[in-house]
């Protein structure tokens, strides 16, 4: 009913005024201190937890990263997002909760001191010491390599590949990187993909390494400073030994069928998953190639029996802002029973972007 109210005023008083006089928020949005552009402002009558449905208001930042909006006088809650691309890579999300929220609007404009968009999916996993870390840089035939993922490991039971990596920066214009951890022993390596990514399984054309001299013991206090990490292409032929055994192995029990977008249209890139957990978390039994222009994917399975299917941009590493996302719909739980030697025919598969 608050929610009605409040549409109705806003209704009643449109265009260009507010119920009393003009009342709003007017402010600024900033990623890395300068002007997010284009950025928009959302406005929701509840904190974030309890968000479930569209913003009750929405501006877009001009230039400056200024906006302003009008609203009746109520309490509300602020949030900022900005979505970008950077040529042919993917999409990067950021986004902020203004840190005092909620905002009182009562008579007059509020002026919302300017808050910072941060990029999602850029969380840290491992809460560093002062000062403590690891440097070094990046090369490919022995010249310094920009904007490649370097990758830090507590472990290397998974070949310094996949998601369980702890930390993961970019090195600079000169293929310089740091990454500040908490003291212990680590383990590095870096990827540079063609798409501009920093998930998903290296492919022919894309950049790979992983550091000579692993372990790597960091002190407190102190960042360590490695020799050149060195890069190679991935090789054709060794991806082809490697998609001919585990995971990707050809066999005669399979599913397969079509992803689509939100507006029916066949999804590329797409991998498929099946576990044999209906919770489907934690690595997949089985991964299926990503799928191309026309969305079509076969999932091979190691045998018939209840599989539940998923389905996503990225290969490997937390679900991130900006991937597209979905699960098989034909039962509740996303699980198919499938007979040995059975290719089961699962029809569409929607994914949609996620925040």
């Amino acid at each position: 009913m608050k929610r009605w109210f409040f549409l109705s005023l806003l209704l009643f008083c449109l265009p260009g005024c507010t119920p009393s006089g003009e009342t709003g928020v007017a402010g600024r949005l900033l990623i890395e201190d300068q002007p997010a552009a284009g950025a928009t402002l959302e406005v929701y009558l509840k904190d974030e937890q309890d968000r479930s449905t569209a913003p009750f208001a929405v501006a877009t930042a001009d230039d400056g990263g200024r906006y302003r909006l009008d609203l009746p006088p109520g309490r509300y809650f602020l949030i900022g997002r900005k979505r970008t691309h950077e040529g042919s890579g993917p999409a990067r999300m950021y986004m902020a909760s203004y840190p005092g929220n909620p905002v009182k609007v009562r008579d007059g404009r509020l002026q919302v001191p300017a808050f910072s968009l941060v990029e999602m999916g850029r969380g840290r996993a491992l809460v560093p010491d002062p000062a403590t870390g690891v440097e070094g840089r990046v090369v490919a035939n022995g010249e310094p390599v920009s904007e490649v993922y370097v990758y830090i490991y507590t472990e290397d039971a998974t070949d310094l590949m996949g998601p369980s990596y702890s930390e993961a920066v970019r090195t600079d214009e000169k293929g310089f990187y740091r990454v500040d951890l908490p003291a212990g022993r680590y383990f590095v390596a870096a990827r540079k993909r063609l798409d501009g990514g920093r998930l998903g399984e290296p492919a022919p054309g894309d950049l790979n390494g992983i550091f000579p001299n692993n372990p790597v013991e960091v002190i407190q206090g102190r960042y360590a400073s490695l020799a050149d990490l060195p890069l190679a292409p991935v090789d054709l032929g060794t991806r082809s030994d490697r998609r001919s055994t585990g995971k990707f192995k050809p066999t005669g029990t399979a599913l397969r069928g079509r992803i689509v977008d939100e507006a029916g249209r066949p999804a590329a890139g797409i991998y498929l998953f099946a576990y044999s957990d209906s919770r489907m978390t934690g690595k997949p039994s089985h991964i299926s190639e990503a799928t191309g222009d026309d969305g079509r994917f076969v999932l091979h399975l190691s045998d018939g029996g209840a599989w539940f299917v998923g389905a996503r941009s990225a290969f490997g590493g937390p679900l991130e802002p900006g991937e597209r996302v979905g699960t098989y719909g034909g039962r509740s739980d996303h699980g198919v029973n499938v007979k040995r030697g059975e290719r089961l025919d699962l029809g569409e598969i929607q994914v949609k972007e996620v925040w």
